[in-house]
């Protein structure tokens, strides 16, 4: 076999070996409902603030008393920046209530695309761009993402 052939084969080889753990970035049409909007309120437990997206979880409780956690996406770390949200403002409230605006996960998943929460001490803060579209069947234009 010609040594060309075969360092191409081995090429070939070790960067689909490479490729294996790379991050499969969905879109938000395959994730959550942009035709619904739910607003959310429970205890903060955990804030990941790192690209591709943020994420923070919330403990929920049901009328029932039952006690779910959720996931909240919002966009990436320098966009929520752009809007004056820090860090802190999510970290800093671990453990405490707060209210968060989203788009619901499909299929009944306790997720959802968040693009506002009310912090404790009653202020807003901007986490995402808005995706919700009502029932018009027109989703958002994923390409704008600076401007939420």
């Amino acid at each position: 076999m010609r040594p060309h052939v075969v360092i191409a084969a081995l090429g070939f080889l070790l960067s689909g070996l490479l490729a294996g753990p790379v991050y499969a970035h969905h879109g938000f049409q395959y994730e959550y409902d942009g035709s619904k909007v739910i607003t959310t309120t429970g205890v903060l437990t955990k804030v990941d603030w790192e690209n591709p997206h943020i994420y923070f979880y919330v403990d929920v409780k049901d009328a029932d008393g039952k006690v779910s956690n959720w996931r909240f996406e919002g966009s990436s770390v320098s966009l929520v920046q752009r809007t004056g949200t820090k860090r802190g403002d999510l970290a800093d409230n671990i453990g405490k209530t707060i209210t968060v605006t989203s788009c619901p996960g499909k299929g009944g998943a306790l997720k959802g695309a968040a693009w506002k929460v009310v912090l404790p001490d009653n202020r807003e803060v901007s986490i995402g761009r808005n995706r919700y579209y009502g029932d018009t069947g027109t989703p958002p234009d994923d390409k704008d993402d600076q401007n939420y």
